[in-house]
């Protein structure tokens, strides 16, 4: 049995108390938190409670503010615009969510995905939608590495907006109008790792904002203590400056809107017709509720400054904005669940903005599962008793849509998404379905192929890096095979297949922990064709003459950097457990948890002394484990996957120690097993 590295962390007893006496959480959960580096009240409410008023304003993009007026502009003129997406569930949400918003505001918009044409912008495709009449080309989930691509599109005429999260290129951006990518080195936008849905909320978001009262007006946020004025400039929500002065050396008329706590200040507004709301019992303050910490703040200072005020209002009033402003409070409600569904099929960290967005979009589909008939079908056939969160979703939901692009048809995804009635979405469910059949069956034959064939490549035991080059077999499912051997060797693997008819091969990448592949890839350049992706999965292109070379290159590049520890199979244990503690309770009370991903893996917990009974092969192809984990009298089912090959270990009364997952199937409590050793 291989020898993997447990990392146990000690819970400092002190902080558990402390943290035990002010917050109702259950001493594991809070044990959980604390071993993963939340230490004191605020930090584990903040993470446990976000709070959606708090998410990033999206015009702190560099380049917001000129995307959605040129798309404002588009949408006034019925110019024609074409989204252009990637093809995986990531992809195909961010279309849903800006075509669907373009189409309410009235725009004449169409959208493509390519299927033969492989990753990014076509220049065949923007011929054929220049001669239809389009001008204005938004990428979604792509475009950010598309050079070419779009200094074409300059010359004949069209304007690219791209939004992407991928890694831009290093050796410059493309010529777009305009580039939404909070990855770029100069973006000042505070969270970098949104998906690709999550940056066509935040532009579809900004472009519904242009619509309302008070866009590109000057908002003053004004507090007066009787003796100076604080005031805190805002335009679209972005603070542009803060002053201190008396209250006579303000002038209030170059404002359209203030919000104050003082009479003085209102009558100053009234005497040039500004727009003026006193947070009185009456206004905001009946409609918002103050955070903790300014609830602290206000305790600690009996008489707050006009700067502590200035700042109490800020956050009142943005609480208002999001809560009162009811459309956009419909927008984001009508949006939020395709967010969830891309964020988690992408495995971006479910972190900071991420998990705000990801928790509010699980809640709204929990609330409503039905809302779009075409999702509706997929939770049908996918979930039937399983629970709707995070896992699910990443395990069953988003491999089915994520069928179709595989496929070369992800415009079967997109328009299941995008109907609007219970017939449409029928027919493309059927359509789906059968493509993820397809994709299944392709799946299996493409890893017992890549396993042969990397056997014969390459030396399992040496290389660093596993480059495995295929013939004759199906695109599309090449991603799932890399991720599957990476998981299995601890080592990046690039899997590559020759394209039919051309000279040429495309590849998938998926590296480990601290090995950066677009990064390795870069330094490859100068022998590919394209690549493109984030630091651990990758798509890439070479022509067949290379591959050696570049077998050799990338090679040396990973012996360069990757050390036997960073191949070493990894656990981090969030806590020990007594077998009595391991239940169904245990598992509800982490799911405040929720929403688990990147970032925030499920809690992965330790019994120590347990024997195994009951133990049996299952699965398709034979290689997963179903036993019972037995200890002081109790007995717990539990599952281990691509274990089969320690069905005679565990067959002797040994006594291990194992490192698990808790998990529910079907309403019933199971472990899942992640690793075990036989007590010497």
């Amino acid at each position: 049995m291989q020898e993997n590295e447990w990392i146990l962390q000690d819970t400092d007893k002190n902080l558990l108390s402390d943290l035990k006496q002010q917050i109702n959480l259950s001493e594991t959960v809070l044990k959980v938190l604390l071993n993963r580096g939340f230490k004191d009240v605020k930090s584990v409410k903040d993470f446990v409670f976000p709070k959606k008023e708090i998410l990033f304003n999206p015009f702190l993009f560099d380049d917001m503010h000129k995307t959605v007026t040129r798309i404002h502009d588009a949408i006034e003129s019925q110019e024609k615009i074409l989204i252009y997406a990637d093809r995986d569930v990531d992809g195909v949400t961010s279309l849903s969510i800006l075509y669907d918003t373009i189409s309410v505001l009235g725009g004449n918009v169409v959208w493509y995905i390519p299927s033969d044409e492989g990753y990014g912008l076509s220049s065949v495709v923007l011929d054929k939608y220049k001669t239809e009449g389009a001008s204005l080309v938004i990428t979604v989930d792509c475009g950010i590495s598309a050079v070419q691509e779009v200094e074409y599109a300059n010359s004949i005429g069209m304007q690219v907006i791209i939004t992407d999260h991928h890694e831009p290129p290093q050796d410059g951006l493309p010529d777009a109008y305009s580039i939404i990518d909070a990855k770029i080195s100069a973006c000042k936008y505070p969270f970098k790792e949104l998906a690709g849905c999550g940056v066509s909320f935040k532009v579809s978001q900004a472009l519904m904002q242009t619509y309302g009262k008070y866009f590109d007006k000057k908002v003053a946020i004004a507090a007066y203590d009787g003796e100076k004025c604080y005031v805190i400039t805002l335009v679209n929500g972005v603070v542009l400056s803060e002053e201190e002065k008396l209250l006579n050396e303000i002038n209030f008329e170059e404002y359209d809107r203030v919000i104050t706590n003082d009479e003085s200040i209102k009558q100053k507004c009234t005497m040039y017709n500004v727009q003026c709301t006193i947070n009185d019992e009456n206004n905001l303050s009946s409609r918002t509720e103050r955070s903790e910490c300014e609830s602290s703040i206000v305790s600690i200072h009996s008489q707050p400054s006009a700067k502590q005020e200035a700042y109490q209002l800020l956050s009142e009033y943005y609480k208002s904005e999001f809560y009162d402003d009811g459309r956009m409070l419909e927008f984001f409600e009508n949006n939020i669940d395709l967010v969830a569904l891309g964020s988690i099929a992408d495995i971006v960290p479910l972190e900071n903005e991420n998990r705000i967005l990801v928790q509010s979009g699980l809640e709204m589909l929990k609330q409503n599962p039905r809302k779009r008939p075409g999702l509706s079908y997929i939770f049908e056939e996918c979930l039937k008793k399983q629970l709707m969160c995070a896992k699910s979703i990443a395990w069953y939901v988003a491999p089915m849509i994520n069928a179709a692009g595989r496929m070369n048809k992800a415009n079967i995804a997109a328009e299941l998404l995008l109907a609007d009635n219970e017939y449409k979405a029928n027919n493309f469910f059927a359509e789906l379905k059968k493509l993820n059949d397809e994709r299944k069956e392709i799946q299996n034959e493409n890893v017992k192929q890549f396993d042969i064939l990397l056997q014969e490549q390459c030396d399992v035991e040496k290389d660093n890096i596993f480059v495995v080059l295929a013939k004759d077999l199906p695109h599309g499912v090449t991603g799932i095979v890399a991720s599957k051997i990476m998981k299995l060797y601890s080592k990046p693997v690039i899997l590559f297949i020759e394209d039919k008819g051309t000279d040429e091969a495309t590849g998938s990448c998926r590296s480990i922990d601290g090995f950066d592949i677009v990064s390795a890839l870069d330094k490859t350049k100068d022998i590919l064709v394209k690549f493109g992706g984030h630091t651990q999965a990758a798509g890439v292109t070479i022509k067949l003459d290379k591959m050696e070379e570049f077998r050799e290159k990338i090679k040396k590049i990973a012996d360069e950097v990757i050390s036997e520890e960073m191949t070493t199979k990894r656990f981090f244990v969030d806590c020990e457990l007594k077998i009595s503690e391991t239940n169904k309770d245990t598992y509800k009370d982490m799911e405040i948890l929720e929403p688990f991903g990147a970032a925030n893996v499920q809690p992965v917990f330790l019994l120590r002394d347990v024997e195994f009974e009951d133990v049996c092969i299952i699965g398709p192809n034979r290689d997963h484990l179903k036993l019972k984990v037995f200890k002081d009298g109790n007995y717990i089912n539990a599952l281990y996957w691509s274990a089969a090959k320690y069905k005679d270990e565990f067959n002797y009364k040994d006594k291990f120690d194992i490192v698990f997952n808790m998990d529910i199937n079907k309403g019933n409590f199971q472990l899942i097993i992640l690793d075990a050793r036989k007590n010497s």
